[in-house]
């Protein structure tokens, strides 16, 4: 059994030391992994669509425009319908109502919203001593002279001057 027992002990110490030969006396730590550098990230870029374009609404279509005030550096632009006013009144300072009536009635035909057309009439029709026109007239030229104060507060004179007449006139 020695002989047993030391082959025994020969082969364990062939094993051990078989594996103390592979086995370092003094393990070394591994090597630190190299230091991450974080870089600064960048902000995510963000893509904007560009709008697209809304579709514009056509202007609102009106019957003619309102000629702007005339300035004194600046005249207003001529219109059939200012070239017309300019020509009742030029009749009218003349005497000629008939002809300032029927230029009056002219411009309506070209422009039949502007109240500035119909108070000229009824004030015509109003010299002409035609009252129930000139009354109709000057009605019709309130009607449209809502955003001009100036204007309505001429109608309403001339409408109650007009109404003044009528009863006298009524009267006789």
């Amino acid at each position: 059994m020695t002989a047993r027992l030391l082959g025994v002990v020969t082969v364990a110490m062939l094993v051990l030391t078989g594996c103390a030969t592979n086995v370092p006396a003094r393990r070394e730590p591994p090597p630190a992994p190299a230091p991450v550098i974080h870089a600064p990230v960048p902000a995510p870029v963000v893509i904007v669509p560009k709008p697209e374009p809304t579709p514009s609404l056509p202007p609102p279509v009106a019957e003619e425009p309102a000629p702007l005030p005339p300035t004194p550096d600046k005249p207003a632009p001529a219109t059939p319908v200012t070239s017309l006013l300019a020509s009742v009144q030029a009749a009218v300072a003349a005497g000629k109502l008939d002809q300032g009536a029927a230029l009056s009635e002219r411009a309506l035909r070209i422009s039949p919203r502007d109240a500035q057309l119909w108070y000229q009439l009824a004030l015509i029709r109003a010299r002409q001593n035609r009252i129930d026109d000139a009354a109709g007239a000057a009605k019709r030229a309130l009607s449209l002279a809502a955003k001009d104060p100036i204007l309505l507060q001429q109608i309403n004179a001339l409408l109650q001057e007009l109404a003044a007449k009528g009863a006298t006139n009524s009267g006789k």
